[in-house]
């Protein structure tokens, strides 16, 4: 689904590029009026109506270029769902072996033996975190050298290798599960650059051309149709019209660049 932000400025350069291509030669015959009379021999009035329509053109193909591009970067949010899913679901599975692992250590060989496996502290929620925290417990528990201390009860075991070997298990689908939400992150990221870049394009298009429209229309004559072209000084995108049909939206300001985008 299109962004608020790209939809309003799509609305607006339609209307804009609409008006320039229906009114382009009442345009050029309003300024011809008006300039001929300066005429020199041998000159000729330049072709005001195909400047209109080229700037009518160069609206519409960054408008789309615009909207081509906020696309691409909702789908690509769309994505993201899944990915995390099964990151969320893998990080569950390696803590839960982690915590019953921990209170297993605790029952048997107390404070001093979840010092010496890695466990003194309360297991981690964050996936990233739990992927160090599994392999060092892993290795700790099959290192011959980490000694622990005798058990509470006779009947208390620990089967260290097992118990590694549980939480082994579980690393491989977490850490895949990682790369791909950082590949999706990565993808978001380059989206979210070709957006923002399409929307400065488009913003720029959008204020030149209504505004070379709009004086075009007032030097015509057309006064009425130059207000409703003439662009905001306040809301990128958008005709000074519009001003009042809406409050201004909050725009958040975009890492390293002026312009304000959504979708982050």
């Amino acid at each position: 689904m299109a962004s608020k932000l790209v939809t309003d400025r799509d609305k607006s350069s339609r209307a804009v590029a609409a008006s320039a291509e229906t009114h382009a030669d009442e345009i050029a015959k309003g300024i011809a009026a008006e300039l001929a009379p300066c005429l020199r021999s041998g000159e000729k009035m330049p072709d005001v109506a195909l400047l209109v329509r080229l700037v009518a053109r160069r609206l519409a193909t960054d408008t789309a270029a615009l909207v081509a591009a906020d696309d691409a970067h909702e789908r690509e949010l769309a994505d993201d769902a899944a990915p995390r899913e099964a990151r969320d679901e893998a990080a569950a599975r390696l803590r839960s072996v982690l915590v019953d692992g921990r209170a297993a250590v605790d029952a048997a060989f107390g404070p001093a033996g979840l010092r010496k496996l890695l466990l003194d502290g309360a297991v981690a929620e964050d996936p990233s975190v739990l992927v160090t925290a599994g392999e060092r417990v892993a290795s700790a528990l099959r290192d011959a050298e980490t000694k622990l201390p005798k058990p509470r009860r006779a009947s208390m075991k620990l089967d260290r290798a097992a118990l590694a070997d549980e939480i082994a298990a579980e690393l491989p689908a977490l850490k895949k599960a990682l790369a791909k939400v950082a590949t999706e992150e990565r993808e978001k990221e380059a989206t979210l650059r070709a957006k923002q870049n399409a929307m400065r394009k488009s913003d720029k298009s959008f204020g030149q051309g209504a505004a070379l429209l709009a004086a075009s229309f007032t030097f015509a004559g057309l006064e009425d149709l130059a207000a409703k072209v003439r662009p905001s000084g306040r809301r990128p995108g958008r005709t000074a019209a519009e001003e009042d049909d809406a409050p201004p939206p909050e725009e958040p300001a975009s890492p390293g660049s002026p312009p304000a985008l959504e979708g982050d």
